[in-house]
Order: C-alpha cells, then structure tokens, then sequence
C-alpha cells in the first residue's frame, strides 16, 4: 500500500498480486477492471474510482 499527503487529503494507492487473470475473475466476476468495495469504503473515500488498473509484473527479484 502507497499513500501521498497533499495538504488535507490522503490518497492510497493499494497493490495486490496475483496468480493470473483466471484466478482475478474467481473473486471479481469476468469484469475484471469494474472496482469491488469493502463494506465501509463509501463512509471513509471521497471519490469511488469505478476501474481498477491491471499491470503486469516485469521484475521480481524476490526468487
């Protein structure tokens, strides 16, 4: 997780990983970039972003 202060406001850019595009349409549905929510994010978010980006890893050096 990243977060960037600016004056009052906080943003938080939130980093997962995953096996594969299977395994993201298990827990998100074929719609892979539609944004699924936690239960409280519309009480604490001031913008709810309606995509999620997808990325793919170029480097992992943890192996």
């Amino acid at each position: 997780m990243l977060d960037r202060t600016d004056g009052k406001t906080t943003e938080f850019t939130v980093i997962s990983y995953w096996e594969s595009g299977d395994a993201i349409r298990k827990f998100a549905s074929d719609d892979i970039e539609k944004t699924r929510y936690l239960p409280k994010d519309r009480e604490y978010l001031l913008e709810l972003e309606p995509k999620v980006k997808h990325f793919d890893v170029l480097l992992d050096d943890r192996k």
